[in-house]
């Protein structure tokens, strides 16, 4: 990377097997380092805050994104209560 340019933000992605999170960094405060604050554990109306989130990706019936981590999880509980997980 070329030392001559200058960055606003470090970024860093944590894509794990189990749980993915992220953190970053405005570079005139570097000791300020935030995180997701908004994953919720069982859905949003769960009082259960997570920094990471499953690293599962849940595809609609066309193959195209649907959702990731505890909102995919929780779609997918859904469907397979209706039976209409398969397929």
């Amino acid at each position: 990377m070329p030392r001559n340019k200058s960055f606003l933000v470090v970024a860093a992605f944590d894509f794990g097997t189990t749980y993915s999170g992220y953190a970053y960094s405005y570079t005139h405060d570097k000791t300020k380092v935030c995180t997701n604050q908004n994953w919720y554990s069982g859905g949003a109306s769960s009082k259960l805050a997570s920094l990471k989130t499953p690293t599962s990706v849940l595809l609609d019936d066309k193959g195209q994104f649907h959702s990731f981590g505890f909102d995919a999880e929780d779609h997918f509980a859904m469907l397979a209560e209706d039976q209409l997980h398969a397929g």
